[in-house]
């Protein structure tokens, strides 16, 4: 067990949770961000606890969640790839974290880094571009100002460049197949002015100047219309 006079350092990473049987014990606030956290990035997510609130109730009921109305029990994590633990009575995080080490799951009891295998980031996410920031669980606070701050700095035109780029990756990938020239096409669109004009709204542009690129590299623009997540923000009190 790592007390806070020795925080662990944090390897980061961003997990594919898609299909993935996630659980998360308690039903307050915290659990209920987590809980639909979870949903949204595709887990498979069950929650266990006697009460929850409103909006997690409400999940349950359109079928985004599976509420199991009882309190946890030992077991409990059998199946599961991940879990979250929230509980308004923190004195089980140890045991369920003693569980969870045993059976080699992915644990994070919310604002207790003792009894965590990973922390949850403050995350800003514009379509495919995310950005995560951690301070280790030291200063939680501190992460959700820095992510505001990067948030502001770096406008919807990033996420709109993903979304072009997105619509040519199929096409860039097949017809250019060697890596070099790929990386070095990537690189050269990525350094030229598109991000510019698309901040300026000149999609039409942007577009045309990104074609260029493709056509000059011997790949021709062929687009898969692509559908973004929406733009969003969440923290965690142990980011």
């Amino acid at each position: 067990m790592i007390g806070w006079d020795a925080m662990p350092y944090y390897y980061p990473v961003f997990l594919n949770l898609e299909g993935r049987r996630c659980l998360v014990i308690g039903g307050n606030g915290m659990a209920t961000e987590k809980a639909l956290g979870l949903h949204a990035a595709g887990a498979r997510v069950t929650v266990i606890a006697e009460q929850v609130s409103e909006e997690l109730a409400e999940a349950a009921v359109l079928g985004h969640v599976d509420w199991r109305p009882r309190g946890w029990q030992a077991g409990d994590l059998e199946g599961f790839y991940l879990v979250v633990c929230a509980p308004d009575d923190r004195s089980i995080n140890a045991a369920i974290h003693q569980e969870a080490e045993a059976r080699g799951i992915l644990f994070n009891a919310l604002d207790d880094p003792p009894h965590c295998g990973f922390i949850f980031a403050s995350v800003h996410r514009q379509g495919d571009l995310v950005m995560a920031i951690s301070t280790s669980g030291v200063a939680p606070a501190l992460g959700v100002q820095l992510r505001r701050c990067l948030g502001e700095l770096l406008g919807p035109q990033y996420a709109d460049f993903l979304t072009m780029a997105r619509e040519y990756r199929d096409a860039i990938t097949t017809q250019l197949p060697a890596f070099t020239p790929r990386r070095d096409l990537w690189y050269r669109i990525v350094d030229s002015d598109i991000i510019p004009l698309l901040k300026q709204g000149d999609e039409s542009a942007a577009r045309g100047l990104f074609e260029g690129f493709l056509r000059e590299a011997g790949v021709t623009p062929q687009r898969v219309p692509i559908t973004t997540p929406q733009e969003e923000d969440s923290h965690d009190c142990a980011a």
